[in-house]
């Protein structure tokens, strides 16, 4: 009788195991669709604009500076519209060639927007989010861009693959768009980095300190890249999380160009 009872006590235990673990899998399932599907819908309002036309001689154009610039095929981004979804939207995020292409906007703190949709559903893919401490039109000397590394690829996911050499050297720049102009932003580093780094710092009192910061983060990058940044520059980092160790994020580094 007594091993019978707990039979049944056995076959409880591991079929609520078993629940919990497929509800589990389907909340997580259900929260992938509805976050793709909020970003699918935004879709409409970012369209590839056409690639410059060839100057006949089969130059590349020139910069106003000129010097010779790389074609960039820019994604134009109705704001206005985006606005009327979120007014908290500061600028469109868009790397070539990767997943990566979304709205970026900025709250008061940097936790509501860990687990809101651009809609502001609750959702624990979140946003690609500004730091609260930065100015929206990323005037500062160094800006801070957070993503989720979501399990289905989406998000800033993405960013862990330029770990290797190969996939920087085909992904160099990052396009962001915002209401009142265009950034590209030249990747000069990534690296793995501890919660307990300086790689989130904002508040560079002095060159001498901001020089500093530039010199460590190209030293510790994980690919080669011919990109020197200087003081008078202006720095964006994107950070994910990374599965190296606990609490390990992966940051990426590039300098502003307009």
């Amino acid at each position: 009788m007594k091993k019978k009872r707990l039979y049944i006590i056995l076959i409880l235990f591991f079929t609520g195991i078993f629940v919990l673990g497929a509800f589990q899998i389907y909340r997580q399932l259900r929260e992938y669709g509805e976050g793709d599907s909020v970003y699918t819908d935004i879709e409409q309002y970012v369209w590839i604009e056409e690639e410059p036309e060839d100057d006949g001689d089969g130059q590349e154009n020139e910069s106003q500076s000129g010097e010779n610039e790389p074609d960039v095929n820019w994604p134009a981004v109705d704001f206005a519209a985006l606005a009327e979804i979120n007014p908290d939207i500061v600028a469109w995020i868009y790397i070539e060639g990767t997943e990566i292409n979304y709205p970026v906007v900025q709250g008061t703190n940097n936790q509501y927007y860990l687990k809101h949709l651009f809609n502001g559903k609750w959702n624990s893919s979140g946003c690609i989010f500004l730091d609260s401490r930065n100015t929206p039109d990323f005037s500062d000397r160094h800006s801070v861009i957070y993503g989720h590394h979501m399990k289905n690829g989406t998000m800033f996911s993405g960013l862990t693959e330029y770990k290797k050499q190969e996939f920087y050297d085909e992904h160099p720049v990052i396009l962001l768009m915002t209401p009142d102009q265009n950034f590209r932003v030249e990747i000069f580093a990534g690296y793995v980095a501890s919660v307990k780094d300086n790689a989130w710092d904002i508040a560079m009192e002095s060159d001498m300190k901001f020089e500093t910061w530039l010199e460590e983060t190209k030293e510790r990058s994980c690919f080669e890249s011919e990109i020197t940044p200087a003081v008078t520059d202006r720095v964006i980092t994107l950070s994910t999380c990374s599965y190296e160790f606990d609490n390990a994020r992966f940051v990426l580094a590039g300098r502003i160009t307009e």
